[in-house]
């Protein structure tokens, strides 16, 4: 057995991990996991084609508790190269955040608190809004497993009925028209049961299913979902992404109150532009197209 920063790693856990396709870099220096894994290779059934195309989970960071995983993929991404696919996974987050600075709340060793590293130099910065829509679809895809009523709410919510189950915080770095490297930030309840009153409508799977599920399990369904969305915007099939996103929309073809400059009208949800715009049909007929911060939901 070998000890890498105080965890025991043998050879069968590398094996293992082979089989699943994750691999623990615990540290900068992981040179006895590479070398166990390279003398694995040849002895093992693992399909290499297949690792080929399962980018999103392949490398798994875990920590008992972070202040954010986003920060933790930023401060890697800044002092080491990291492979695409990576995902930092915190058993509590201690400052998660969501969309204009808002706090996450997530109690310890319950949820799934995690983010993803890719390098999606593929995309045009004007196409980033696509990365949310793989993200939201992946995260849909996996609680549509439990229950129905599973929405995408815009921009970056996922409901349950009409209660917040999950949210999305996506952080991209463009360097000369590209988008050097993309933070996919993802919080979902599991197991929680008891949300502090600040919230105003939470939901977890255990309280819509009445079942405890493995996190661990979960993870590894979500990236797979994810993967399947991801590999498809790779190979340009974004129609598909947006068609099957738009089914998806909370409200979508009903009447709705919205706010927008402290005004509230009503407006019924159609759909969104590849620039991540909502398209709004108003009163009068015409479709208003609204930006990430300009309209909110009333309810």
């Amino acid at each position: 057995m070998h000890k890498v920063n105080q965890f025991l790693v043998y050879p069968a856990f590398v094996t293992a991990c082979m089989q699943h396709r994750i691999i623990l870099r615990l540290t900068a220096n992981y040179s006895f996991l590479k070398r166990t894994f390279e003398k694995h290779i040849a002895n093992s059934s693992v399909n290499y084609k297949q690792m080929e195309r399962d980018i999103v989970g392949r490398d798994l960071l875990i920590f008992p508790s972070l202040d954010s995983t986003n920060d933790s993929c930023r401060k890697l991404l800044n002092s080491q190269d990291v492979q695409e696919g990576t995902v930092v996974w915190a058993h509590h987050q201690l400052k998660g955040r969501g969309l204009a600075g808002s706090a996450w709340e997530s109690e310890e060793g319950q949820n799934l608190t995690f983010s993803v590293v890719l390098h999606p130099l593929f995309l045009k910065p004007s196409d980033q809004f696509y990365l949310s829509m793989v993200t939201s679809l992946g995260i849909t895809g996996f609680l549509d497993e439990f229950t129905d009523n599973i929405r995408i709410k815009w921009p970056n919510d996922i409901y349950y009925d009409k209660s917040k189950i999950a949210g999305i915080l996506i952080e991209n770095s463009i360097m000369e028209n590209k988008i050097t490297d993309s933070i996919l930030g993802i919080g979902i309840n599991i197991n929680q049961t008891v949300f502090g009153s600040h919230i105003p409508n939470p939901v977890s799977l255990k309280l819509v299913t009445g079942q405890h599920h493995p996190l661990r399990a979960g993870l590894e369904s979500l990236c797979e979902k994810i993967n399947h969305w991801y590999l498809l915007l790779m190979q340009g099939k974004k129609a598909e992404i947006k068609n099957r996103y738009t089914e998806q929309l909370y409200r979508l073809n009903e009447k709705t109150p919205f706010r927008c400059n402290d005004k509230v009208f009503t407006g019924t949800v159609r759909g969104v532009d590849g620039f991540g715009r909502m398209a709004l049909e108003l009163e009068d007929g015409n479709t208003g197209y609204f930006n990430l911060k300009e309209v909110e939901f009333t309810q």
